[in-house]
């Protein structure tokens, strides 16, 4: 599924993969795919979007462009390549770096772009759990074509699931506001958070928006 049509940017693809009898996993892991398109190619990692009560292993992918111009290798296999119905070669890693903290823990999440998936990952384990102080700073280009999953995150924040939703669309605006000018408007908030323990987990490009986080 298309996550934005008619954005100026990067197509995103929701990617939904129906998982052998038995496979498990939980929030935070990886699954590598191998594309059919090139066997020699190394496999391309994804974060978990989903728990195994959902059901199917579900991903946020970028589709990428090479300079010529062609979709990337990876996932151009996932987007546009591989039929309805067709077997993936997929296979489960354990990222245990990135795994849940406690339960009792407050959980800030911040991400940006195709980074949404591990977070979402990780609102739907605490869901199941009822486990409600959790705080999403999430960023992407423009609210009316890339705020992924709003139906679903909107509902956190009503339920309760989600105290705190900071959003940054860089150009709804004429100043190119991102997800680390967020974080630092809600210092003071941030701080009492850390200082009740909250667990971070940063999920996205590391060389931008990772190190500008950090």
């Amino acid at each position: 599924t298309l996550l934005n049509p008619g954005c100026p940017g990067g197509e995103a693809w929701h990617v939904r993969l129906t998982p052998p009898d038995g496979e498990t996993w939980q929030a935070g892991d990886i699954l590598e795919i191998g594309p059919h398109n090139d066997p020699d190619l190394p496999h391309r990692e994804y974060s978990i979007a989903s728990l195994p009560s959902d059901g199917a292993v579900e991903l946020i992918v970028r589709l990428m462009t090479r300079a010529d111009g062609q979709p990337g290798l990876g996932s151009g296999w996932l987007c546009r390549s591989a039929a309805i119905g067709q077997a993936i070669d997929a296979r489960v890693r354990t990222n245990r770096g990135f795994h849940a903290p406690a339960n009792d823990k407050p959980l800030i999440l911040i991400g940006s772009g195709t980074g949404l998936a591990g977070l979402r990952a990780h609102l739907k384990a605490r869901a199941a759990l009822g486990v409600r102080w959790n705080w999403l700073i999430f960023g992407e280009r423009t609210s009316a074509h890339d705020y992924f999953h709003r139906a679903e995150i909107e509902g956190w924040k009503a339920s309760g699931l989600l105290d705190r939703v900071d959003l940054a669309f860089s150009r709804d605006q004429a100043e190119r506001i991102y997800v680390q000018h967020r974080l630092r408007e809600a210092a003071d908030i941030l701080r009492r958070w850390v200082a009740n323990s909250a667990a971070i987990y940063v999920c996205g490009s590391l060389e931008g928006m990772s190190r500008n986080v950090h």
